[in-house]
């Protein structure tokens, strides 16, 4: 059973300007069961680190990065900073130094040491971070996860927590900082994998490791604080008439973060699920707004659509071969040639001559190479459908509900949509299908006013005037 107690990680955004860090504060005083702070990367840092990486660099390059990296965080300390600030930051971004050196020395990056990199950010951000609140009244020292017993497996860039490990190992260092009045700022993003190297969650990542933490504490609520709040019915920049969600599922929340919204990691709801806590995303403009609640208390199993998500510039690679639905060994030898390449595959089917699979644009051409190395007489021709788009609805006990797939389908036909391709039982509270990426919009239109037409307001009648039937 969860304890009274919160976890509240700050995104990017927030934790860019001295702006963000007196909101962080009042934040912090208003409720002081907020001890503990996980922090992500201030906005663009990561994006960097992973250009930099991108193509070998000279000296000259690595040492205008560094200068420039230097300054931005510098530039954001307080001006009563102390010397222990600005000597943390500087020997984080010494070693930081060292290591693209190393990198380019060798012109070789490893999963790990790209990782390494990669967590640079959230090390750097977390000490400004604690720099900034101490000033605002906040007793706050920051600490790095892999050094304070945050577990995880060895899948380098997109390693998973071990749960009992870390509550072992990282549940009593931070109760000790809490009995002495500190607020622990820690960094998101990473943890200690098993063979002792940094290990990363996958982007956007400090999500799952604000709820790692909860499950190593034992707590009861995790809040994520972002520049907007929650859950939507639909993405407002498709739709203007999507309104908020005030509660989801842990399903229906995992599923929506799967198939492209972005307002929490995917993989946040299994720590918390398996302590018990709630998710509570908030906005940080608008502290004092509910937000959307997703917890084991808010189960609406009525198979009502709550929120249509999508995923852009995917393609579907068809792989043709007689017999292929009983052919066991070429969806298995599929699976693996994919995996091996990085290619993340969102939905598949087979039929007795094809297998399908939807997969992120940019990956095609990995995956074809793969496909191609398959032994011979295992597929015998390869084909790419480009400009594809995922949609998904999602509602708790959608699966149950009879006829909502209809009224979907229905939508989408009556506004001249072609679906390509569908896929449902596989979640019982998701379905999804794919339309060409020029139909998107007009499909998720569609299938929002169909569920939630009665939601949009009346135009506004002149007093006076007489309204035709």
């Amino acid at each position: 059973m969860a304890e009274p107690g919160t976890v509240a990680k700050f995104g990017g955004n927030c934790v860019s300007s001295t702006d963000m860090y007196r909101r962080i504060a009042k934040i912090l005083e208003a409720d002081r069961s907020r001890k503990f702070v996980v922090v992500s990367a201030i906005s663009g840092v990561t994006d960097s680190l992973i250009a930099t990486l991108a193509k070998p660099r000279e000296e000259k390059e690595i040492d205008l990065y560094i200068a420039e990296l230097r300054r931005a965080h510098l530039s954001l300390l307080p001006e009563s900073r102390g010397d222990s600030s600005v000597e943390a930051i500087e020997a984080l971004v010494t070693k930081l130094e060292r290591l693209l050196y190393g990198i380019a020395y060798t012109e070789e990056t490893t999963p790990r040491t790209r990782d390494f990199v990669l967590s640079f950010g959230e090390r750097v951000a977390a000490q400004v971070v604690a720099a900034n609140l101490r000033p605002l009244g906040i007793d706050a020292r920051a600490h790095e996860a892999d050094a304070i017993g945050l577990i995880s497996d060895d899948t380098y860039g997109n390693a998973s927590a071990l749960l009992d490990e870390t509550r072992a190992r990282l549940g009593p260092f931070l109760r000790r900082q809490a009995q002495t009045g500190d607020v622990s700022v820690i960094t998101g993003f990473f943890g200690l994998s098993q063979e002792g190297k940094t290990a990363t969650f996958g982007r956007g990542g400090s999500d799952y490791s604000a709820a790692v933490v909860a499950y190593a504490l034992e707590l009861s609520t995790i809040e994520i604080w972002k520049e907007v709040g929650g859950f939507m019915s639909a993405d407002p920049k498709i739709v203007p008439e999507a309104f908020p969600l005030a509660a989801l599922s842990y399903d229906e929340a995992a599923e929506l973060s799967y198939f492209g919204a972005k307002a929490l990691h995917p993989r946040s709801v299994q720590p918390a699920r398996a302590c018990g806590a709630s998710i509570v995303l908030k906005d940080i403009f608008r502290p004092d707004e509910s937000g959307t609640r997703i917890g084991p208390d808010t189960v609406d199993r009525s198979g009502d659509v709550k929120s249509i998500s999508y995923v852009r510039d995917l393609a579907t690679l068809k792989v043709f071969s007689t017999g292929a639905g009983p052919k066991e060994s070429l969806l298995s030898a599929v699976s693996t040639a994919l995996t091996d390449v990085g290619a993340n595959v969102y939905s598949a089917a087979t039929s007795q001559t094809c297998i399908a699979l939807l997969v992120d644009a940019d990956g095609v051409s990995r995956a074809k190479r793969a496909l191609a190395r398959l032994p011979p007489g295992l597929a015998e021709r390869i084909e790419v459908l480009p400009h594809v788009s995922l949609i998904s609805f999602v509602g708790e006990g959608l699966g149950y509900a009879h006829g909502v797939a209809g009224r979907v389908f229905r939508a989408v036909a009556e506004c001249g949509v072609n679906v390509q391709l569908i896929s449902a039982g596989a979640s019982m509270v998701a379905y999804t299908f794919t339309v060409d990426d020029r139909d998107l919009e007009k499909a998720v239109q569609a299938v929002h006013k169909e569920f939630f037409g009665h939601r949009y307001p009346r135009p506004e009648v002149p007093v006076g005037a007489r309204r035709v039937r």
